[in-house]
């Protein structure tokens, strides 16, 4: 750990945790199973705007830009979510579904999901009741899986066709005193935090925010984005593990202990001693994650983009990872989002 928890002037007001709350539901709702995001821009453009100038490109990546007279610094949270592709339409209202990124297939069987067709339309992935089952799961190891939408057959064909996404029914409900649920803080609560850290800060780098589109499925959004742009470092943010009573410490950080800080062989050792530093100097409660090789996040192609972007890494610490109740802290998220800024106006 880098401090205890001192709460810092990010964290005294409840308007602020309730402004943060309302924040991560406004970018949780737009639908953006990984390669098929763009619908959420049109959405998110109003939201965006007040932060700079706002643009996408061919990959679904949505950039702002806030001019500025020192460093180019690139700011990264990914904007895609895992879920599903529809690859096939069955007699009796019924779809076949193949994942899309990494949902964990174990909590599965009886989701409520949202399919994203012409139109929007509620459906269940199915399951066998377990008299009928012996307890055993129906879903294929590939992930793979049927759905249940209710509608005839003609119906449904007029409104899904084959290659259209489907995820997890959106929610978004407090738990406890500080945390939220939801199917979509990976990475949305990602963007909250820089959102959060444009507003705290008072650097005068210039600052390129990347939403980016297909992380889930190998992060091809960053592997573009980095290659386009002239920036001279970058910080990614996304989530990471969270310790639960049936996990392993060694390998989890603690919700509600502040940002975990990544030290890795591909992020800049430099950067990250300064993140450590910052939060330190302003009382920031921080986390050290060790990895020894990748970090399994945007950080990974951003620091060996073009001539190489040295680059950090920031994690919101989540429970339930790629399951409907991903859960964040929402003291997490300000704690990040105050580090993000301070750090922002050091380098």
């Amino acid at each position: 750990m880098c401090s205890v928890f001192v709460p810092s002037a990010a964290l005294k007001s409840e308007g602020d945790f309730l402004q943060t709350a309302e924040l991560l539901k406004k970018l949780i709702i737009p639908a953006g199973v990984a390669g098929d995001e763009r619908g959420s821009f049109e959405e998110l453009r109003e939201l965006l705007s007040q932060y700079g100038e706002v643009k996408s490109d061919s990959s679904g990546n949505i950039t702002v830009t806030r001019d500025g007279e020192g460093k180019h610094i690139l700011l990264d949270a990914h904007f895609d979510t895992v879920g599903f592709v529809v690859t096939g339409i069955e007699e009796g209202g019924f779809l076949r579904l193949s994942k899309v990124g990494g949902p964990d297939m174990r909590t599965a069987e009886g989701t409520e999901l949202t399919v994203h067709g012409k139109e929007d339309i509620f459906a269940v992935i199915c399951t066998v009741p377990p008299h009928l089952s012996q307890g055993e799961s129906r879903v294929s190891k590939d992930g793979s899986c049927v759905a249940d939408t209710g509608m005839s057959t003609e119906n449904l064909r007029r409104v899904v066709r084959e290659g259209d996404r489907a995820g997890f029914k959106i929610s978004f409900d407090r738990l406890g005193e500080n945390c939220v649920s939801s199917p979509y803080t990976d990475n949305r609560a990602g963007a909250a935090v820089l959102l959060k850290a444009l507003q705290y800060t008072k650097t005068k780098n210039k600052i390129t925010l990347l939403l980016s589109a297909q992380e889930e499925t190998g992060s091809a959004g960053a592997v573009c984005a980095g290659f386009k742009t002239d920036a001279d470092m970058a910080l990614a943010v996304d989530v990471s593990f969270a310790l639960t009573p049936d996990s392993k410490a060694s390998e989890c950080g603690i919700a509600g202990k502040g940002p975990m800080i990544g030290f890795s062989p591909v992020l800049s050792r430099e950067l990250s001693e300064l993140l450590v530093k910052t939060a330190e100097e302003n009382s920031i409660p921080c986390q050290r994650e060790i990895m020894g090789g990748r970090t399994g996040t945007n950080a990974d192609y951003l620091a060996v983009s073009r001539g190489a972007i040295p680059s950090a890494l920031v994690s919101v610490p989540q429970k339930y990872m790629h399951t409907p109740v991903e859960t964040v802290d929402l003291r997490d998220i300000e704690s990040c989002a105050e580090l993000v800024a301070r750090f922002l106006e050091r380098v």
